[in-house]
């Protein structure tokens, strides 16, 4: 077992992400975006599930936007085409699947 205190494991700075966990099926990163900071449009690389621990962020999805706020989950395919903007500083969890 090993445990970790999030807040801690990565500061707010333009954009960064560590990985925190990765087996052979799944890996989740925890992922900070300094507010006004812009992830472009990019396909999904693999099905995935964001939950937002602070912040709030503008999250492009099949061109549809979506305000996401603190404690927000929610999941995408495969494939899709997302963007964000992050209108907070904020720092969420991404979980995603490594299998084909």
């Amino acid at each position: 077992m090993h445990i970790n205190n999030l807040s801690q494991e990565i500061k707010i700075s333009g954009i960064d992400k560590k990985q925190i966990y990765k087996n052979d099926q799944f890996e989740s990163l925890i992922v900070s975006v300094e507010k006004g900071m812009i992830v472009p449009t990019q396909p999904a690389p693999a099905d995935a599930g964001l939950y937002l621990i602070s912040g709030k962020i503008e999250f492009e999805i099949a061109g549809q936007k979506t305000c996401v706020e603190a404690d927000d989950f929610f999941s995408f395919s495969e494939g899709e085409q997302h963007a964000l903007k992050a209108i907070e500083d904020s720092k969420f969890i991404i979980s995603r699947n490594l299998f084909e």
